[in-house]
């Protein structure tokens, strides 16, 4: 932990309650724990699973919306990793883009769910009353307001991540904390579906995410269910669409090939081939030889007495040079 950190009252028993809940929750979306101690000037530390890849953060930066079938890949993955806390009363309470790690080339997972700093454990209470850990724009209403805060709060900030990630931008923001808060609290987000070009199951999934009753929200589990289920229909579409596309271009293929193709007829004139060149022709690979260039006669310039070149003598180097009509020219050209 930071030296300045230890001036902010509850840090050092945020770092050593984090480490608790990574090394209590056995799922691959979560960074596993080695060891945990402290320092002699008694700052906590923690080892951690070095994991490489690039936050959602960064990825919605750069391409500022996902294609639906990523978002709904993304709902899945994440939802497991919080049916799998929720179910040990674990909440997360701080869900944002900065939070998730895109980790594709992983072989354990696909993504990791970071920062459980401010999480709440079943047991004991981390933050003081009244204050509010989290992110505004991603924040849920009962949690903006310090209530009943339980699993569905991480349900809407998924939401909110889900919606951002469609869309490009959050439901709802503003200049001003207190501005962000009320619409959380007392504004319904746009439209989803005027907004993106999602299927009507992902919109209709993510607005029950984004409901003002935590009661009426899905739970995690369902989330993955539903979410899983629509990326896998998402991409047999795509698949299908792919191979209808590759058997019109096999189809255009074939037919520029039969054109090339020219059936004998009356009118044709077939031209004729020395069968014998065909029966012994030589088919391996030769190298390309260039032909010798000859130098021309160009006489009757005054006072230039031409001499007539002497005639080259061609001979094979082998018998195959005879049919592969390589030529060696030897003798001296002017």
């Amino acid at each position: 932990m930071h030296g300045d950190l230890r001036r902010q009252p509850g840090m050092a028993t945020r770092i050593v309650q984090e480490a608790a809940i990574l090394d209590s929750v056995r799922h691959p979306g979560v960074v596993r724990v080695y060891d945990c101690s402290v320092l002699p000037d008694h700052r906590p530390w923690i080892a951690m699973e070095l994991v490489a890849g690039d936050t959602l953060a960064n990825r919605l930066h750069d391409l500022t919306a996902l294609p639906p079938v990523e978002v709904a890949t993304l709902l899945g993955d994440i939802a497991d990793v919080l049916a799998a806390v929720h179910k040990v009363g674990v909440i997360h309470r701080d869900l944002k883009p900065d939070n998730l790690l895109c980790t594709p080339t992983d072989y354990d997972y696909p993504i990791r769910v970071l920062d459980w700093g401010v999480a709440r454990m079943p047991i004991g209470r981390l933050t003081i009353d009244g204050l509010t850990p989290g992110t505004p724009i991603y924040m849920s209403p009962e949690q903006a307001t310090g209530r009943d805060v339980g699993a569905p709060c991480d349900i809407y900030s998924l939401g909110v991540i889900a919606y951002e990630a469609l869309t490009g931008r959050p439901p709802f923001d503003g200049h001003t904390l207190a501005e962000v808060v009320c619409m959380h609290l007392t504004r319904a987000p746009a439209p989803l579906r005027a907004r993106c070009g999602a299927p009507a199951e992902l919109c209709n999934l993510v607005g029950r995410m984004l409901h003002k009753e935590p009661g009426a929200r899905p739970s995690a589990a369902e989330v993955r269910q539903t979410a899983r289920a629509i990326a896998r229909e998402l991409s047999q579409a795509y698949e299908e669409f792919e191979l209808s596309g590759l058997e019109i271009e096999r189809s255009a293929t074939r037919a520029r090939s039969q054109q090339a193709y020219i059936v004998p007829s009356d009118e044709v004139v077939v031209v004729d081939v020395d069968a014998a060149a065909l029966e012994y022709g030589v088919t391996e690979m030769l190298p390309v030889v260039r032909q010798p260039r000859w130098t021309p006669d160009i006489g009757g310039l005054p006072g230039v007495i031409a001499e007539p070149p002497a005639r080259p003598a061609v001979a094979p180097r082998a018998p195959r040079d005879q049919v592969a009509g390589e030529i060696i020219a030897i003798g001296k050209f002017r």
